[in-house]
């Protein structure tokens, strides 16, 4: 499970995958302060969604109006600077959801359509935007893989804006198509934050275990690798961590084997 550590003067983000059996919910939990100083009034599921058709005709939500009524848990986060009440939504498919920004009476501001939202939490306090939000949710799911994206946002003139992302894979199974999988494929990251917010240092590992005879999956790994560090800094001209090399993307899904590696 994931958590927020606090060490050298530095936030650290631990976000670990899960087996793939327990896909995208539940499977990051962490510890930050209560930002807001009082309980907000959240609004049903039902009325952001009307109010997002009305505010957004043409960028239409991914969600069937059948299934609609269908929810898993839903993400709430509350921020104090600014005071926003943070709502996330995740409906039957993996890749339906939205983020929703609203006040503390429950009048939304603000909100984007993405996969299902899995998790928030607060990032850092960065100059002229105040506290930003992390939130986490799935970018593509298939039969044998979950691939997330962790982004952080702020609301700013009435729009939530992404001011950094980074796609990993949750959990993929390795093997033939149409027999038993083999194996089993991890991403885990650490982001660490330090200067104030304003520098943001991402470590990762890829992890794979092995599938037993009985069908069941390994603790223990049969071979990892630890991928290479990744370092953004702020850039308060374009609201954008921007990172310092060329770091390129996970691609979604696609089958990578680290037999050999330790």
């Amino acid at each position: 499970m994931g958590r927020v550590l606090l060490e050298a003067g530095m936030r650290k983000l631990l976000i670990r995958s899960a087996p793939l059996l327990a896909v995208w919910c539940g499977w990051l939990c962490f510890s930050m302060p209560a930002w807001a100083a009082e309980n907000c009034h959240t609004p049903e599921p039902q009325e952001l969604i009307r109010w997002y058709h009305q505010q957004y005709p043409h960028q239409p939500l991914r969600y069937s109006a059948e299934s609609s009524l269908i929810y898993h848990p839903i993400e709430v986060l509350q921020t104090l600077r600014p005071r926003i009440n943070w709502i996330g939504l995740a409906w039957l498919s993996p890749e339906w959801g939205a983020l929703f920004a609203a006040d503390c009476q429950g009048r939304p501001l603000a909100a984007v359509s993405v996969g299902a939202v899995g998790k928030i939490m607060a990032g850092p306090e960065l100059p002229a935007l105040g506290q930003t939000v992390m939130f986490i949710y799935v970018d593509k799911e298939t039969a044998d893989c979950v691939h997330d994206s962790a982004d952080m946002v702020t609301v700013k003139d009435g729009k939530i804006i992404t001011l950094w992302s980074h796609a990993y894979r949750q959990g993929m199974n390795l093997g033939a198509r149409g027999h038993p999988p083999t194996a089993f494929i991890t991403h885990n990251y650490t982001l660490a934050f330090g200067d104030g917010g304003r520098s943001l240092l991402v470590s990762g590992m890829i992890r794979q275990y092995p599938f037993r005879k009985d069908g069941s999956q390994s603790p223990t790994p049969e071979a990892s690798r630890v991928l290479p560090q990744e370092n953004y800094r702020w850039d308060a001209k374009h609201l954008r961590y921007v990172a310092q090399h060329d770091y390129p993307q996970t691609p979604a899904c696609v089958p990578v084997s680290l037999q050999g590696s330790k």
